[in-house]
């Protein structure tokens, strides 16, 4: 009776341990041979994700410090202007920080009728680069030419990665 439980019931946990242990062990290779033969899925999946990553970087701009990207905003915003509207002041605003990306507003003050208004503010929205217009404010300059209309708007673009002075990301 002591051998029993001395001798045998030790051993006979020691063995089903053991087993358990295979057979933990003989599932686990078993999946990894199921995402093995599954390699042209993952394959396929990183190759969607590369190209997903891709057009999102170019809906950013790639400039890593924001005085660069604010110069590219401007420049950017000048190109829209051309034929349709007359900046006549802009001023680079504070970064901010909004939902994990760096903000870079800039503000700007145009001139133009309402037609051309709105094919500016339709290149702006429709442009590759993902631009947010914060802050519109328009009012009528002439009385006698209900058209003619002075416009503040504050655009916001973004930047994915910022790189500090000593050259790393954060």
């Amino acid at each position: 009776y002591l051998l029993f439980f001395f001798v045998a019931e030790p051993i006979y946990k020691k063995q089903a341990k053991a087993d358990d242990t295979i057979n933990n062990k003989v599932k686990f290779i078993e999946k990894y041979y199921e995402i093995l033969n599954q390699k042209a899925y993952y394959q396929k999946k990183e190759n969607a994700n590369r190209s997903t990553s891709t057009s999102l970087a170019r809906r950013f701009f790639s400039e890593k410090q924001t005085g660069l990207a604010a110069a590219s905003l401007q420049k950017l915003i000048e190109s829209f202007s051309s034929g349709t509207v007359t900046i006549e002041r802009t001023k680079v605003e504070k970064a901010k920080y909004m939902e994990g990306l760096l903000a870079v507003p800039i503000e700007i003050s145009i001139r133009s009728n309402l037609k051309n208004l709105s094919m500016f503010l339709m290149r702006i929205e429709n442009n590759e680069k993902f631009l947010i217009i914060e802050e519109l404010q328009s009012r009528r300059v002439n009385k006698t030419d209900p058209e003619d209309l002075q416009t503040r708007l504050v655009i916001t673009g973004f930047i994915q990665e910022l790189e500090t002075q000593g050259g790393k990301k954060i």
